[in-house]
């Protein structure tokens, strides 16, 4: 089992052969490792480290998991392949019985799949190594893997967002945690966000927090501190809330920066309770004179190799996030999140296939500048600049020519602008070979008027979908096969986004905790319904009882339960939650 600790690939060393060469088990041992760590070790710096396929990890039920068959590869760079779908009991997982209750709000379990070897077929063995009466040996190893259970996130060397980014936790009790995220390098005088992520891990009640921020070789608005502040109450309710503060780097070259929590700011409400917890925070990034993605690069080549030779910690790949209930000696399954730390593999196909998607997308848009960044979740930062603008050019195919009155229309074009109401200007230049000339508006207040074809023009917008279409119509009769449009779109920060609102219902809270016989009141959540009442129900026949209005009454029997809520408006429109009812 020597080979599974094995982290040191090199010196390559093989065995040279020559006639009358007596050969022992060192010798076969010594060419099976000069393939092995030659292998791995181009796995690990070239592939990289997660799932390559497969390994969805799915709920089948309120106790039970499925993970489907797929490939891995591991951080040594060893293949982890599950060769067929696997049905598990989360209870039957090693890790399980590990999980505690210490921490109620908690109820987060990750689930890790690592390289394991296992020895089998035993033979007799003349001349066994083992104990002075052992005569029995194992024939092969079988490569394979384990599954386990774990309350610990991956560690950060483990998740590629970690190569660009630099991630510390503010704070991290009570069913809340605070992370600060800024990039690992910075150009110098540009600006950049700090992202301050907050996730509730079961804390019901609302919360709040501010705190200051001292940097250095960084600046906000003129000053070298800065005020985060957060309220719950001030959002839509959301398992993570993300918020923003841009900052500027100060003109310096090649030195080292940092942001970093003032000592004792630090301050926390749940619900009227106040706390003032002491942390301890930086982020800590380099400032440079070069391109981001130029100096990303340059680190990346100068130190992969050391992080070979120093780097020997060894760690599974995390293929779920799963929420769990527990009550007791009773669990319940949740929800489960697949991939929740984006461990993959993107192979060669993969990444020359996303290229061309986003290539062809960019021509299809036609767009060059003035574009807004967009967040993870697809939302407009709004905190770029005021006016937004896009432009392009779309040539519209007439045939064998256009009839007086004969309309014309152009596929689908993307502004790039995101959701919402845009405002686009269209013109047509004056021949298809010169685009010095372009007449916008009415054609005829222009006295040498060279257009070819004598047309007007029109652009329909699609506020959900970000795209547009132009349309024309022939003012006279042409032998022109072609027109070349130009378009220019233009968008108002302040428009509010006309995006159809989708139909939702959630229920508030994601879960309880109650005493038997104990009363508790459950809120409905409706989105883009026009009836808010909703018809409530326990699940379970002696689960206890919820009135119309969301009181729920419970059992005199401990367990967990599920509460249903169902939309008047919408048959369809359904949640539901579960209560974990205890014992006085």
């Amino acid at each position: 089992m020597e080979s599974l600790k094995n982290l040191k690939y090199f010196n390559f060393e093989r065995n040279k052969y020559f006639y009358g060469k007596l050969l022992n088990v060192e010798d076969f041992e010594t060419e099976q490792r000069y393939m092995n760590d030659k292998r791995r070790l181009i796995n690990r710096l070239i592939h990289g480290m997660g799932v390559v396929c497969g390994m969805n990890v799915i709920r089948v039920d309120e106790a039970t998991i499925s993970i489907e068959m797929g490939l891995a590869l591991d951080f040594a760079g060893r293949e982890i392949v599950i060769e067929k779908p696997v049905l598990k009991k989360l209870s039957t997982i090693d890790g399980f019985l590990n999980y505690s209750e210490e921490d109620e709000a908690n109820n987060n379990l990750y689930l890790y799949v690592e390289y394991q070897e296992i020895e089998k077929e035993p033979v007799h063995s003349i001349a066994a190594r083992g104990e002075a009466n052992s005569k029995e040996e194992y024939n092969k190893y079988q490569e394979g893997y384990h599954l386990y259970l774990s309350d610990q996130e991956p560690d950060e060397d483990f998740i590629t967002e970690n190569l660009y980014k630099e991630i510390v936790t503010v704070y991290q009790e009570n069913g809340i945690r605070i992370q600060q995220i800024t990039p690992k390098y910075i150009e110098s005088e540009k600006e950049f966000d700090i992202t301050i992520q907050i996730e509730k891990r079961g804390q019901e009640k609302p919360i709040s927090f501010s705190y200051r921020l001292e940097f250095d070789g960084v600046e906000t608005g003129k000053r070298e501190t800065a005020e985060i502040s957060f309220l719950e109450t001030d959002h839509q309710s959301a398992s993570i809330y993300t918020i923003t503060k841009r900052c500027r780097a100060l003109p310096v070259k090649g030195v080292k920066g940092s942001i970093r929590v003032e000592e004792k700011s630090f301050s926390i409400h749940f619900g009227e309770k106040e706390i003032h917890p002491s942390v301890k925070a930086e982020n800590s990034f380099f400032i440079t004179e070069k391109k981001v993605k130029q100096e990303f690069l340059d680190q990346y080549y100068k130190n992969a190799m050391e992080e070979v030779v120093r780097n020997t910690n060894i760690q599974g790949i995390c293929l779920a996030r799963i929420s769990v209930l527990k009550a007791g000696e009773t669990y319940l399954i949740g929800t489960v999140e697949s991939m929740p730390f984006q461990q993959f593999v993107y192979t060669n196909p993969l990444a020359q296939v996303m290229n061309e998607l986003t290539l062809q997308e960019e021509e299809k848009a036609g767009y060059t500048y003035g574009l807004p960044s967009e967040k993870r979740d697809g939302t407009i930062r709004e905190d770029i600049q005021r006016n937004w603008t896009a432009c392009g050019e779309a040539v519209i195919q007439l045939g064998f020519g256009g009839l007086k009155g004969q309309q014309f229309f152009t596929e689908e074009i993307v502004h790039g602008l995101g959701l919402g109401v845009v405002y686009i200007l269209l013109g047509e230049a004056d021949d298809m070979g010169d685009t010095s000339s372009i007449i916008y508006g009415a054609q005829d207040i222009f006295e040498q008027r060279t257009r070819k074809v004598p047309l007007k023009m029109a652009a329909k917008i699609d506020v959900t979908k970000g795209t547009f279409q132009i349309g024309i119509e022939c003012l006279e009769d042409t032998i022109e096969q072609q027109v070349k449009i130009h378009w220019i779109a233009m968008k108002d920060k302040r428009e509010k986004q006309t995006i159809k609102e989708k139909r939702t219902l959630k229920i508030q809270p994601d879960m309880a905790n109650v005493l038997v016989r104990e009363n508790y009141y459950f809120e409905a959540l409706l989105q883009g319904v026009s009836d808010s009442r909703v018809f409530w129900s326990v699940k379970e026949a002696e689960g206890g009882s919820i009135d119309e209005n969301g009181m729920y009454t419970a059992p005199n029997q401990p367990g967990v339960y599920e509460i249903i809520a169902k939309s008047m408006d919408e048959e369809n429109l359904t949640a539901s939650t579960y209560v974990v009812v205890r014992e006085k």
